[in-house]
């Protein structure tokens, strides 16, 4: 037979699991404690998204207003490759390994420059490809596309409730090592006052 369980009985379950019961053996330092866990789990729950999707809004619009800047500032020229220096990594295995092209282009003064820029091994000696170059010529990387802007805001936005995990978990490690220093203290000023009736000693 089910025993009649009392109005609100699963609330003060659940109180008391998060420390907030009337219990005489709970310190003022043990519900504060989880007081500041709870909430530290509510700002992560409802702060993480919301500062996810902050940060990889703001990294997008301002992703776009660069590439804007870049693209109209920059342009793309032919240059001429001159040397191909494989990049020492195993990691590449589905795609041409990375490396150093060096170039030679024509800046828009006419005259001969060169530089490396980044490439595959794909490219090969006496081929051309396309550069890109700043207002006075010199060597710079392609403007970002709208899909470099996306990876972007999408990694902000990855990395933003990490972030504030990490801090949360910090803030409350420091909480921790405060409250374990205070109910030290205070376990030793309790001591100190029950020791003697229990050792007989003054």
């Amino acid at each position: 037979m089910r025993q009649h369980q009392p109005p609100g009985g699963w609330i003060r379950r659940s109180l008391r699991r998060f420390g907030l019961g009337r219990n005489p053996m709970r310190r003022c330092t043990d519900r504060l404690q989880m007081i500041t866990r709870a909430a530290a789990v509510a700002a992560l729950l409802v702060g993480g998204p919301a500062a996810a999707a902050a940060a990889g809004h703001a990294v997008y619009l301002s992703g776009l207003r660069a590439g804007r800047a870049q693209a109209a500032a920059w342009r793309g020229i032919p240059a001429v490759v001159l040397r191909v220096t494989p990049l020492a990594t195993g990691w590449y295995r589905s795609m041409p390994p990375p490396a150093w092209l060096s170039v030679r282009w024509t800046s828009p003064a006419r005259t001969t420059r060169t530089g490396e820029t980044m490439g595959t091994t794909k490219v090969v000696p006496d081929s051309t490809i396309t550069v890109w170059i700043d207002g006075h010529g010199r060597l710079t990387h392609r403007p970002l596309s709208r899909a470099d802007v996306i990876s972007r805001a999408i990694g902000a936005a990855l990395a933003t409730p990490l972030a504030l995990a990490l801090l949360l978990a910090v803030i409350l490690r420091a909480e921790s090592l405060a409250l374990d220093r205070r109910r030290l203290a205070a376990w030793e000023a309790e001591w100190s006052a029950v020791e003697p009736e229990w050792t007989g000693r003054q």
